[in-house]
């Protein structure tokens, strides 16, 4: 649930590279499936491209695939690229249970990454965070894509709640609503920019800030060893995926891409 983050005990307080294997990361993303959070934050995503036609999608970041394998049962075809070995042997895996044969994965960062032609959307959920250079990033997420061609872009809100889970996970910086603007703006048209997680903003600053402490993201997400506790998350995740906030601890950018500049 990347809601905030630093990092447990014993590990190094400086932000690891987005190119290392982080166990921490890979035991985050092992329980992916059981995560609310990440996952009402995908459809939201997939909302925003709900009734277009068979798109070619990057999913930038894609860690263990379960984004991409929701847009690929959607019916659109995607490549999902992630710097760590170890991540895409789970994605890989996750697509073969699944059938998910319009999904293909390929280890590569976003700076090395090289496409024979453009694609028509790039998604990139909880990466810039990662990257010292977010700049030189997210240029390359827009050459990437066609011109008129959709970016989707999530990454952890308010500097304020950064903690254990940033930390942890290696991340340089969360954001404002003003900063992601800036940055995208740079080389995108920004169509719309909103918080996320705003009703688990106290879950945030007691877990990451005060407890400092991973989220119990298995055991809120099973609903079959926590019923209650479960289905109050979904409630909480339903009514942010359609009210507005003013503050969250997620922000979710779209985009359009204007081309060679």
């Amino acid at each position: 649930m990347n809601l905030s983050g630093d990092g447990p005990e014993g590990l190094p307080k400086q932000p690891a590279s987005v190119t290392t294997f982080n166990p921490y990361q890979f035991e985050d993303l092992l329980t992916r499936s059981q995560d609310q959070y990440a996952n009402a934050k995908y459809r939201i995503i997939a909302g925003y491209l709900q009734g277009s036609e068979r798109l070619r999608i990057l999913n930038a970041g894609c860690g263990s695939g379960e984004l991409s394998l929701i847009l690929s049962a959607a019916g659109h075809d995607v490549v999902g690229i992630d710097p760590a070995s170890e991540y895409i042997e789970v994605a890989r895996r996750n697509a073969a249970e699944h059938g998910a044969s319009a999904c293909a994965f390929e280890v590569s960062s976003i700076e090395a990454f090289e496409a024979d032609r453009l694609f028509d959307c790039v998604v990139a959920t909880d990466v810039l965070e990662h990257i010292e250079d977010d700049h030189r990033a997210i240029g390359k997420l827009a050459t990437l894509v066609r011109p008129g061609g959709t970016v989707i872009v999530t990454v952890p809100a308010g500097q304020w709640l950064f903690g254990f889970h940033d930390e942890a996970l290696g991340h340089f910086r969360r954001y404002s609503r003003a900063d992601l603007r800036r940055l995208a703006e740079r080389v995108l048209r920004v169509e719309s920019i909103r918080y996320f997680g705003f009703t688990l903003i106290p879950v945030c600053l007691l877990f990451s800030r005060v407890l400092r402490r991973p989220y119990p993201v298995a055991e809120t997400g099973d609903s079959t060893k926590n019923p209650v506790t479960s289905a109050v998350l979904r409630a909480l995740l339903r009514v942010d995926s359609v009210l507005p906030a003013p503050a969250g601890t997620s922000l979710i950018l779209k985009g359009v891409s204007q081309g060679a500049r």
